[in-house]
């Protein structure tokens, strides 16, 4: 029985149409891919030329500074807002932990598209339903989690290392994870959701192996 599982599944053939739409996905998570690393280095040179660094606050509980609009309304910022801060008002640990943060979340994000690529171009050659497959869509819907959580902890720490150094205690909060989390969050659902499928599809097409 174990050699019978082990044995490889014969490649499902592909329409033109079919690959066509695969080579459209491919060429889309290349595109994002590249939006990704120029999106973030474009920031990072940014910051380093305005010798900024950015830090996530929630204002919660406190009256959120203001802000004016041309016209000179007065515009209150509220909620979880993205604050650039001058490095040379915070330690450099802070500074350390808060790149830190958007690195590990760029890399993250380039790991999950790296691994849907690598999933487009296996069913591209027809394999739907073998282990590689269901492994990559396993090792994306893990590293998406993983994008989500990773970059938590430094960028809480050095959320809260700079309200420590601006002296910002009163009423000020560090925010860790944004409304976007709970979008990621379906995501990597559905992406466990089809690795189940794929893997019923696996088991469904090795029992009929042969017979039709």
């Amino acid at each position: 029985m174990h050699t019978v599982e082990s044995a490889p599944i014969t490649p499902t053939e592909t329409s033109n149409k079919d690959r066509r739409d695969l080579w459209a996905s491919i060429t889309v998570f290349a595109a994002v891919a590249v939006v990704v690393v120029v999106n973030y280095v474009a920031g990072l040179l940014d910051d380093l030329e305005n010798r900024t660094v950015t830090a996530r606050f929630s204002f919660e509980h406190t009256p959120p500074p203001n802000m004016f609009s041309p016209n000179g309304t007065p515009v209150s910022v509220a909620g979880t807002s993205n604050i650039d801060i001058p490095t040379g008002s915070v330690s450099p640990v802070t500074v350390g932990f808060l790149r830190s943060a958007d690195a590990l979340e760029t890399v993250g994000y380039l790991a999950v598209l790296a691994l849907l690529t690598w999933v487009m171009v296996r069913f591209v050659r027809g394999r739907l339903f073998d282990r590689g497959v269901i492994r990559g869509v396993t090792a994306a819907s893990i590293a998406a989690v993983i994008t989500i959580i990773a970059p938590t902890f430094p960028r809480v720490l050095g959320s809260n290392l700079a309200i420590r150094d601006l002296a910002w205690q009163d009423g000020v909060n560090a925010q860790g994870m944004g409304p976007e989390f709970w979008y990621a969050y379906v995501f990597c659902m559905a992406l466990s959701a089809v690795a189940v499928v794929l893997r019923i599809g696996s088991r469904v097409a090795r029992d009929n192996e042969g017979l039709v």
